[in-house]
C-alpha cells in the first residue's frame, strides 16, 4: 500500500490528527535519512490534503536536501494555514535552518531567536544558536585575516611611495569619495573619474542618476543629503558599542526585539574581531567617503549648485583631515566601517559577502592612495 492509498483509506482532514501512522512512515524514512523517497511519497497524496503536521516533514526533507529555494516557497505557503504559536515557532526555526546553511548566520540567528519566543521548548533551539553564532565567529576570524592582510600591504606601498611618486593633487577629496563614487553609479552605466573634480554626466545620463539617488537615498537637493547624512552614519553605532564594551556594560538584550538583539550582537562581534584595525579616530572616514561620493554623484546630475558642492566638499575634507593624518589611517577607518555597513544592513549579515564587498574596497585603495598626497 503506498503513502497516498493510506491516507485515502483513512479519510481524514487537512487538520486532522489522526494521521500518525502516515507521519509514522515518514519518521521511519527520516531515521534512515532517505529524504527523497520522503518528497516522493509526500506527492502520492494531493497537497489540498496534507496537515500541517505532513507539511512540516516535507519541508525538513527539503532542507536536509539543500533545496532551499522549494523549502522558502514551501515555507511560505504553509505559513498561510499556521496559527498556533508552535507552529509558528516551527516555520521560523525551518526559516533558521535554510539562512544558517546559506551563509546568513545571524540572520537565521534572529529567526531562531523568534522561534524561541513563540515556543521556549522547541527542542534543539539553543544548540542551533550556538552553533550559528560559532560559524559567524569562524567567518569573522576568516575577515579579520584577510582585512590584515590588505591593510599590512597598503600601508607598506604608502610608506614607500616617496613624494616625487605621487601625483601633485591640490586636494584630496576626489579620491576621499572614491570607493563609494566608484561601486554607486557603476550600477546604471555610470563612471564618475577620479581625477575630475567637477565632473558633469552626458545630458542623457544625468536622468538615470537623479532616480538612482532619488529612489534609493531620497536625494533630490542640499537638503536632504544632508537629512541622509544624519541618518545613515555607521560611526556612532559602532563606537557606541566600542565604548560599552570597553566599560564592561552588558547590553540589555532581555529588553530587546529579536532583530534588535541580533544587530547588537552583530555590532559586537564585528568590533570584537576588527575594532583594532580601525584607528584611535574611528570609522567615520565610511560616513564621509558615502556623503563625498552622493554630493559628487548629486552635483554630476544638476542636484546641487557648485556653491553647495564646493561647500559639501571643504566641510567634509575638513573632517577628514582633522580626524585622520594619512592615506593609512582613513582606509582602515573606512573599509572596516564599509564592512560593517554591507554586513548589518547591505545583505543581512553575510559575513563572506561584506568580507569580498571590503577586500574590493581595499584593493581600490590600495592601487590609488599610494599615488596621491594627503591633504595638507
Amino acid at each position: 500500500m503506498g503513502l497516498g492509498d493510506l491516507y485515502n483509506k483513512k479519510k481524514q482532514s487537512a487538520q486532522s490528527s489522526n494521521d500518525d501512522e502516515i507521519i509514522s512512515v515518514i519518521d521511519e524514512l527520516f531515521s534512515n535519512a532517505e529524504y527523497e523517497k520522503i518528497i516522493q511519497k509526500t506527492e502520492e497524496i494531493p497537497s489540498d490534503k496534507w496537515s500541517n503536521e505532513l507539511w512540516f516533514r516535507r519541508i525538513d526533507a527539503l532542507n536536509r536536501l539543500s533545496r532551499f529555494k522549494e523549502a522558502k516557497k514551501e515555507i511560505s505557503l504553509l505559513s498561510k494555514r499556521c496559527s498556533e504559536p508552535k507552529e509558528d515557532a516551527r516555520l521560523f526555526n525551518s526559516m533558521g535552518y535554510i539562512l544558517d546553511h546559506t551563509d546568513c548566520e545571524l540572520k537565521a540567528v534572529e529567526c531562531f531567536y523568534k522561534a524561541q519566543g513563540f515556543d521556549p521548548d522547541l527542542e534543539g533551539l539553543k544548540d542551533a544558536i550556538d552553533s550559528s553564532m560559532e560559524r559567524a565567529d569562524q567567518n569573522l576570524s576568516e575577515a579579520k585575516n584577510t582585512l590584515e592582510k590588505l591593510f599590512s600591504e597598503i600601508s607598506d606601498l604608502i610608506g614607500n611611495a616617496g613624494e616625487q611618486n605621487k601625483i601633485d593633487e591640490d586636494s584630496a577629496f576626489s579620491y576621499i569619495s572614491m570607493i563609494q563614487a566608484s561601486f554607486i553609479p557603476y550600477g546604471i552605466g555610470i563612471e564618475i573619474p577620479l581625477d575630475k573634480l567637477f565632473f558633469k554626466c552626458d545630458d542623457a545620463d544625468k536622468p538615470k542618476m537623479k532616480s538612482l539617488l532619488k529612489e534609493q537615498y531620497g536625494i533630490t537637493d542640499i537638503g536632504s543629503l544632508q537629512k541622509w547624512f544624519g541618518d545613515n552614519r555607521v560611526a556612532p553605532e559602532i563606537d557606541s558599542i566600542k565604548s560599552a564594551i570597553e566599560r564592561k556594560l552588558e547590553p540589555p538584550f532581555e529588553k530587546m526585539s529579536p532583530s534588535e538583539r541580533v544587530h547588537v550582537k552583530a555590532t559586537m562581534m564585528v568590533i570584537q574581531h576588527l575594532g583594532y584595525l580601525v584607528p584611535e579616530a574611528g570609522a567615520g572616514a565610511w560616513d564621509y567617503c558615502n556623503v563625498l561620493s552622493l554630493a559628487r554623484m548629486a552635483f554630476a546630475c544638476d542636484l546641487l549648485s557648485n556653491t553647495e558642492f564646493m561647500q559639501t566638499a571643504l566641510f567634509f575634507t575638513d573632517e577628514c583631515k582633522n580626524k585622520f593624518s594619512s592615506w593609512d589611517e582613513f582606509t582602515r577607518s573606512a573599509v572596516v566601517g564599509g564592512f560593517y555597513n554591507t554586513m548589518c544592513f547591505d545583505t543581512q549579515y553575510d559575513i563572506k559577502a561584506a568580507t569580498l564587498f571590503a577586500n574590493a574596497a581595499g584593493s581600490m585603495c590600495k592601487k590609488n592612495y599610494p599615488k596621491v598626497t594627503w591633504i595638507v
